[in-house]
């Protein structure tokens, strides 16, 4: 069944702490980026996994193969549940991180090419792919090496499922508990089209924390995810 991931959207400590104090439902991810992580290291880290939560490390890896691993060894010492990194890397540097989560139940996630990027900037540094195919052999090369899962759009999804000849995990930022809501992207999907694209993992980030009461929307959420 698929899961919900919650983008921790904080740039306070208090703030994010309040917020996860109200949740009812534990049976959730939340998901930790920069804004937090860098300020406020394992103080909230540990107040994700002490409240129950599962903790999502967003924090896209991509360095030298040993400084990788050792960032990986971090975040199974962390007790992370999910890592982002960098499928750019390289091989040698996917297969570094995937030795560093050994033993654990770390899972790692593949980030592809970055949605802030077009095919120009691939002409730039000099790669002739247009930016669909790039991502199809970035994902591929995760998968091949041992990475848990793709981070990729909605939309990309049933595309990079058919193409690739192992499971994986999906998870796809963007989602919306439904069409109506788009915020200020554009690479939006509601949640029962990403179900049925084959998403594993939704995260959804303001459209929770933002709202009235997060707890009547997660379970809203919820009960389209067990449908």
């Amino acid at each position: 069944m698929p899961e919900l991931a919650i983008a921790l959207d904080f740039t306070e400590i208090e703030d994010a702490e309040k917020f996860l104090y109200d949740l009812e439902d534990k049976d959730v991810i939340i998901k930790v980026g920069y804004s937090l992580f860098v300020k406020y290291g394992n103080a909230i880290t540990d107040f994700i996994k002490n409240r129950g939560f599962k903790l999502f490390l967003d924090l896209k890896l991509h360095d030298i193969p040993n400084t990788v691993y050792n960032g990986v060894k971090g975040a199974v010492y962390l007790e992370a549940d999910y890592l982002t990194i960098h499928t750019f890397g390289g091989r040698e540097m996917l297969e570094k991180a995937v030795e560093a989560k050994e033993g654990s139940n770390l899972r790692l996630l593949g980030v592809t090419v970055l949605t802030s990027l077009d095919n120009k900037y691939l002409e730039f540094l000099g790669i002739n792919d247009i930016i669909e195919n790039l991502t199809l052999k970035l994902a591929n090369l995760a998968v091949e090496t041992g990475i848990d899962g793709i981070v990729c759009s909605p939309q990309e999804v049933k595309y990079l499922k058919s193409n690739i000849n192992k499971d994986f995990i999906a998870v796809t930022p963007g989602i919306r508990p439904n069409s109506e809501n788009k915020d200020d992207q554009k690479r939006t999907m509601d949640v029962k089209t990403a179900i049925s694209e084959g998403s594993d993992i939704l995260v959804i980030g303001r459209p929770i924390i933002k709202a009235e009461d997060p707890n009547k929307v997660i379970k809203e959420i919820k009960q389209s995810l067990n449908r």
